[in-house]
């Protein structure tokens, strides 16, 4: 214990011990965070910079203590900073004197970075018996891609600056050494202000991934080029060093010139500096970054508007729809100005990708569409016209001219306001969900007593509650505020981040329990509490360790199955379930994985312990009864599949789930129709390629409508598929036969859904009369406010384009 105690009491002597200890408690701090406290991508993105900071000391304090053990540096450096760079004699190390200089330091930088990662990662390590890691070996390749690479490039920085400064104060090599990493970390600040990009590569933090929302977060052979890049970097200094030090840690450029080893040093190293200039020059070409110019080469094609440049792939089905793309782009203008008062006075670039996996290989947002506000861009994947994200996109481009001048976020002083950011998008632009409003999916937040307090999503909180209830309770708040004053007090409230005293003339726990009342007055059917539950039931990012882990086995295990690799899919599958048994998504997808190689009994297995389970909302228990319905259908056996569907009809489903479910129940009642619904629907098909199940689905689909009394669910199959392509008069030909449903066969689920393909073909080919009378049809069936809002915009967009096309 005395022995403790004296060591304790060197700490604040000696400037090697402080930086263990700070290293240290930071890191034990850390480790009791869910998710971020666990060895892997997030621990490495925040102990990356802290690390590369007192690697830079450690560099620095090296060339001292090597310098004062040759004798040459007590003339620079008073007694006291000299003893507290150098340390007691003990720890001098002079020895090694037969080795070179700059091995000699290598030597001291080896052992102090060993010290600094080992600490820190044991500390991770051990945390593991108080937080859960699911990947431990994966967090070992994160802290070796970032924090160890980081630590060894910053310790060189530091090193260099000593070495070129020669005998200086201790704080201006300090400074000489943090400024790679201040610069650095500036250029990539500036490219993700500046540049179409939402991920960053830098020498000194490593990797940031982009969007949270991302879970899907694995260490690509981009970032191992990239680091290929910094080690190469690294070795051209190192050379250029070794050519020209002395064993007095003098620089000297003769001895650079010098023939023999040093001047071959010089040359590798010249070669090295001009290969890593090359390559930091072409950083857009090998993805570490990106340019409006470099996406512009992908994206090759280009429309112009009065307030829009769209940038698209012109192969893409964007390109056979453009027209009507670039006219709702220019509707949802039309709204936001209308609302807000005022529009951005520069036009918006809008780039929209082929699929989310070539966003999120070219930009860094795979799962989420992205438009930051000071930029007003727009970074969108394909949907099918009209684009239901864009809107609330676009919305965050507005908003850029009402929040601060540099971000155009709610941010006022020290206030910022995390809910703001997202929740009057959601506001300006609410979508939907079946026959719910924006106002009744906040409702049913309530009933499920899932609505988070707005309090704790008023700031950065707001990223750490789950994003599905996050966004439904800010945006049903803001939208009451609007609803309750009008927008011009929302766009300020934006602007002052919040100050609602300032704008309302009442507190936040005031208005909350205002729009609280109001919310408990709506009323809710059972079933929309039902459907809505699971959509609720998803925890934030932040509250599942194995977030990460999951989705990157979840890849893993649909790529196996695409390529027919039953073992390798199955096992890795099992893992997900391992890791995570509380979701039942892995296991649903485990079971219709087995049914798909034909390992019924195992799949019916699987989906009894699951059904055993007591907490499954009805939508999973909904899903087990439509596999096991799939699984004898499949099998001819149409009775018991009948029995399945029914009592999967009867829980809570989205209307798009009972659509597809309804048509399956048909199926079992008529024994020509089966087989042609299994091989559209395809239960426990993989698909692999797009376009041939695409193919085979409207070939299917046109038989189906051959059937005698089927022909309205055949045509109504039909016309989505011609939609999906963007052959909107054909869709419209087939669904208007779909509507007329002589035999009655259509649900009102797929009569809506009929009549709303049929609005938006007609609507395509600028028939305004017959997609206002076929909207007519859709109202009169509309159930929820959910159904209105829908009617309501159609009826917005259909003015709208009468006045936009000639």
């Amino acid at each position: 214990m005395t022995a403790l105690l004296r060591w304790l009491r060197k700490i604040p002597s000696q400037a090697d011990l402080r930086r263990r200890a700070f290293v240290f408690v930071c890191v034990l701090a850390l480790s009791f965070v869910p998710m971020v406290g666990t060895l892997g991508y997030f621990s490495s993105l925040l102990l990356a910079p802290l690390l590369s900071c007192l690697a830079v000391v450690a560099g620095v304090d090296a060339v001292l203590r090597v310098r004062a053990a040759a004798g040459t540096e007590r003339s620079s450096l008073g007694a006291g900073q000299l003893a507290d760079a150098v340390g007691p004699p003990a720890q001098r190390r002079a020895t090694d004197v037969e080795a070179g200089p700059l091995w000699r330091l290598a030597a001291d930088g080896a052992r102090e970075l060993a010290w600094l990662l080992g600490l820190a990662l044991g500390v991770l390590v051990v945390g593991m018996l108080w937080t859960t890691n699911c990947d431990p070996i994966g967090g070992a390749a994160y802290f070796v891609m970032g924090p160890v690479c980081s630590a060894a490039l910053a310790w060189l920085a530091g090193v260099a600056a000593a070495l070129l400064l020669g005998p200086r104060k201790r704080w201006v090599l300090l400074l000489a050494g943090w400024t790679p990493l201040l610069g650095s970390t500036l250029i990539g600040v500036y490219r993700l202000y500046a540049d179409p990009v939402v991920f960053a590569y830098d020498p000194f933090f490593g990797w940031f991934s982009g969007p949270i929302y991302d879970e899907g977060i694995e260490i690509s052979s981009r970032y191992v080029l990239y680091r290929g890049y910094n080690w190469m970097a690294a070795a051209a200094v190192w050379l250029a060093l070794g050519a020209s030090l002395d064993e007095q840690l003098g620089l000297s450029w003769r001895r650079m010139l010098a023939s023999g080893p040093s001047r071959l040093r010089s040359a590798v190293a010249a070669a090295l500096a001009i290969a890593a200039l090359v390559i930091g020059w072409s950083a857009p070409r090998l993805g570490f970054s990106a340019t409006t110019e470099s996406l512009g080469r992908v994206l090759a094609a280009t429309k112009t508007t009065e307030h829009f440049v769209i940038r698209y792939a012109p192969t893409s089905i964007t390109a056979r729809e453009i027209e009507m793309v670039a006219a709702e782009h220019e509707f949802a203008w039309h709204q936001l100005e209308r609302r807000l008062g005022s529009a951005p006075s520069r036009k918006v670039q809008s780039f929209i990708f082929v699929n989310g996996e070539q966003r999120g290989a070219l930009i860094g947002a795979n799962r989420v569409e992205v438009s930051p506000p000071w930029r007003q861009q727009m970074y969108l994947s394909h949907r099918p016209w009209p684009h239901d994200v864009m809107h609330h996109e676009l919305a965050h481009a507005f908003l850029g001219d009402f929040g601060d001048p540099v971000l155009g976020l709610p941010i006022a002083g020290l206030r910022f306001n995390g809910a703001l950011v997202e929740g009057v998008p959601t506001a300006l632009a609410p979508r939907a969900h079946d026959n719910l409003g924006l106002h009744e999916q906040a409702a049913v937040l309530d009933r499920l007593e899932k609505r988070p307090p707005l309090q704790e999503i008023m700031g950065a909180g707001f990223w750490g509650a789950a994003a599905s209830r996050a966004y439904a309770a800010a945006g049903s708040f803001v939208l009451w505020l609007a609803q309750t004053h009008d927008w011009a007090a929302v766009a300020e409230l934006y602007g002052n981040a919040g100050d609602f005293e300032a704008t309302f003339g009442a507190s936040l726990a005031e208005l909350e329990a205002g729009w609280i009342a109001f919310l408990r007055q709506i009323p809710l059917r059972e079933a929309d509490i039902e459907a809505q539950a699971q959509r609720y039931q998803r925890s934030s990012v932040f509250r599942r360790p194995c977030a990460h882990r999951a989705a990157d086995l979840g890849r893993a295990a649909a790529v196996a199955r695409v390529l027919g690799q039953e073992d390798e899919a199955l096992d890795t599958q099992r893992t997900l379930c391992r890791i995570e048994p509380d979701e039942p998504g892995h296991f649903l997808r485990l079971a219709d994985m087995l049914a798909g190689w034909e390992q019924f009994e195992e799949a019916a297995i699987v989906l009894d312990e699951l059904a055993a389970r007591e907490e499954l909302t009805a939508t999973v228990r909904a899903i087990i009864d439509e596999q096991r319905g799939d699984t004898a259908l499949v099998a001819g056996q149409l009775e018991e599949a009948a029995v399945h569907y029914r009592a999967a009809i009867g829980l809570g489903l989205s209307e798009a789930s009972r659509r597809q479910l309804q048509i399956k129940l048909m199926a079992t009642e008529d024994a020509e129709l089966a087989p042609l619904v299994v091989a559209y629907f395809g239960p426990f098909r993989v698909n692999g390629d797009s376009r041939a199940n695409s193919m085979l689905q409207l070939w299917t689909a046109a038989k189906i409508a051959e059937v005698p009394g089927y022909a309205a669910v055949g045509d109504y199959l039909v016309g989505r598929q011609f939609l999906s392509i963007a052959e909107p008069e054909r869709a419209a030909e087939v669904l208007g036969r779909a509507v007329v449903d002589e035999g009655g066969v259509l649900s009102v689920e797929l009569r809506r859904a009929a009549l709303l393909g049929l609005v938006s073909a007609l609507t395509q080919t600028k028939d305004w009369a017959g997609a206002r009378a076929v909207l007519g049809g859709v109202e009169a069936i509309a159930e929820g406010e959910g159904h209105r809002m829908e009617v309501g915009e159609w009826r917005e967009r259909i003015a709208f384009f009468q006045t936009y096309f000639p």
